[in-house]
Order: structure tokens, then C-alpha cells, then sequence
């Protein structure tokens, strides 16, 4: 049985859903309970049934004089649809294990539902958690750098691909939620390539980490070489680049309209982050916690589920955002 805690603004229900019928369902009582058309979301469960048939153009090189393997993006367009709404979407792996190829299963599924997504890589960090240990690598603020380029290139090659480029969507799972985070929330990137984040329509993080000195404390409590092996080679050893890399640092400067899911095991940080919101009085922020999720199961359901409440509550939110 999935259970699912749905925020909106200041509103919060729990609900324990024995069936996507029933989900949706639920959902959409929401509106009986007085919220705001502004804070309310409706799933059309017309649209959510249509299956598009979908073309990939993999390895595209979103640096102008081409950098690496890791700097390319895949598209994955939805036949058919006129002007369809884009999601760049950055995969999951510790900022050190990310491949954007393995993240297809889940850009597919949300271009079936008529969106255009761009699984976009980006360089990466020494990776030093597993047996196999990869020495060289970048650190913070390359990784963010990389998407904001990846952005430039899906912002500028709109009529190329016939998409909309005042629709663009930008989320990603776990360090791809920070990556999606930082992007819209620390302007410096964007506007340091002639761009705005008032250029993204909205972001969608799911499962992520947004306050990294709290993410340092929570590992090395845990186990004290994740600094060694892992937080001084993403972030550095400064207290000071941690907080540079925090989106909870900026969340003065949120502009964009965000949806943050999280699931059992990365509740701990977005409550973090979630809570600076509240306090800040935040607009147009919503909050979907799924408490019967691990960081694992969302990920597999998001890309392999046949039927999955999670991707359409993205898929309805990504389209009621769209113009």
C-alpha cells in the first residue's frame, strides 16, 4: 500500500492509496477542502492514459567546442505533439556516477506522456564510495556549470526540435535534484551565459539534498571517510564552498515555481530545506513526501512501473504549469 503525504503551500494530507484509481480519486477531493485553484492540482486522467510514440537523438555535445562523453544529452521526443512542454531531467549518482544513458527508462516514460525530455550528463567528481575507484574528476561548481549550458543548448535549439522553449522544466532524482535546485535558485549560472532563471517554467527535484553542510553532518555521523571519499571531492574541504553550494543559500532569491518530492530515505534533508521555505513564506512551492518509497524504490517505479501515481502527479503538474 503506498502512503503519500501532499503539501501545498500550507495544506498537508496523508493518505494511504491501495490503487492508482483510488489516488487519483483522492487527489482530486483536495479541492473540496477549500484550497485555491492556484494551489491545487487536478490529475486529467484522459491525458495521463495517452501513450505517444517517442524518437530518441542520443550523444548530442551541449558544449559549443565539445568538451567530453560526460557534457552530451539525450532527447527523446514525443510524436505527434505540437510545441510539447521540455524536461531536462539530471540523473541520479552522487554527482560521481551519473550516466545519463541509464536514466532513459524514466525520460521514455515521460515522453510517452507528450513531453520532450532531455536526459542531460554532466562532468563528474572523483568516485570514491565503491570497490572500483575513479581518481580524477571535477568539483563543485562545475556540475552546475555543465547544466546550465545544457540549458543555453536546449534554450537555442527550440526550432530545431519544434518544442516550447517557455515551457522548460527542469528536475532530476538525488544529485540531479540538488543540480535542478541550484540552477534556479543561484542565478550566477544562468546569467554568466546570457540567460535568466526566469527562463525555467518550474523545477521538480525529487529526492534530494539542498542544505549541504546538513547532508555532511548527517553522513560523517553515520560513517566519517564519507569526507574523505566523498563530500571533499564533490564540494571541496571550506565550509565556505558548502554553503556556496547549498540551494537553502539562496532560497531569498526563489523565484521558480517548485515541486519537491522525497521519499522515506531523503525526507531528512528536503524537511530541511522544506522548513526554510515555510519560514521564508515561500510561493508556489509544493511538497509531495511518499513515507512508503526508499531512495531506490521511487527511482525503479519512476522508470519501470507500468503504472506509476508518482510520474503522473509529475506529468499533470508539468502540464498545468505549461502555457
Amino acid at each position: 500500500m503506498d502512503c503519500i503525504s501532499i503539501k501545498i503551500n500550507k495544506f498537508e494530507k496523508t493518505y494511504a492509496m491501495k490503487s492508482i484509481k483510488l489516488a487519483v480519486s483522492v487527489i482530486s477531493i483536495i479541492l473540496l477542502i477549500g484550497l485555491s485553484l492556484s494551489a491545487f492540482i487536478n490529475i486529467d486522467t484522459t491525458n495521463l492514459r495517452d501513450q505517444y510514440e517517442v524518437k530518441e537523438i542520443n550523444d548530442i555535445q551541449y558544449y559549443p567546442e565539445g568538451k567530453s562523453d560526460q557534457t552530451k544529452l539525450n532527447l527523446i521526443i514525443p510524436q505527434g505533439v505540437k510545441n510539447p512542454p521540455v524536461f531536462i531531467w539530471i540523473g541520479q549518482g552522487a554527482w560521481a556516477y551519473v550516466n545519463r544513458h541509464v536514466e532513459m527508462n524514466i525520460c521514455r516514460a515521460f515522453s510517452k506522456k507528450g513531453i520532450l525530455v532531455v536526459s542531460a550528463g554532466h562532468s563528474l567528481s572523483p568516485a570514491l564510495l565503491g570497490e572500483k575507484k575513479i581518481e580524477e574528476g571535477v568539483r563543485h561548481p562545475q556540475h552546475v556549470k555543465d547544466i546550465a549550458m545544457a540549458f543555453k543548448w536546449v534554450y537555442e535549439h527550440a526550432s530545431e526540435y519544434n518544442y516550447d522553449v517557455n515551457n522548460i522544466f527542469v528536475g532530476g532524482y538525488s544529485s540531479g535534484a540538488h543540480l535542478a535546485t541550484l540552477l534556479a535558485m543561484d542565478n550566477r549560472y544562468l546569467s554568466n551565459l546570457g540567460l535568466s532563471n526566469q527562463m525555467i517554467k518550474a523545477i521538480i527535484p525529487v529526492g534530494g539534498g539542498y542544505d549541504i553542510p546538513h547532508y555532511k553532518k548527517d553522513l560523517l555521523e553515520e560513517d566519517e571517510d564519507y569526507d574523505k571519499n566523498h563530500i571533499i571531492p564533490v564540494f571541496g574541504s571550506s565550509h565556505e564552498a558548502h554553503i556556496d553550494a547549498s540551494p537553502t543559500t539562496y532560497i531569498d532569491s526563489l523565484i521558480t515555481p517548485i515541486l519537491m518530492i522525497s521519499e522515506s530515505d531523503t525526507y531528512k534533508y528536503s524537511i530541511v530545506f522544506e522548513r526554510l521555505l515555510a519560514e521564508k513564506k515561500a510561493k508556489n512551492v509544493e511538497v509531495l513526501n511518499i513515507h512508503s518509497e526508499s531512495h531506490s524504490s521511487l527511482w525503479k517505479k519512476l522508470g519501470n512501473a507500468e503504472q506509476c501515481l508518482y510520474r503522473d502527479y509529475i506529468v499533470d503538474y508539468i502540464k498545468s504549469k505549461s502555457e
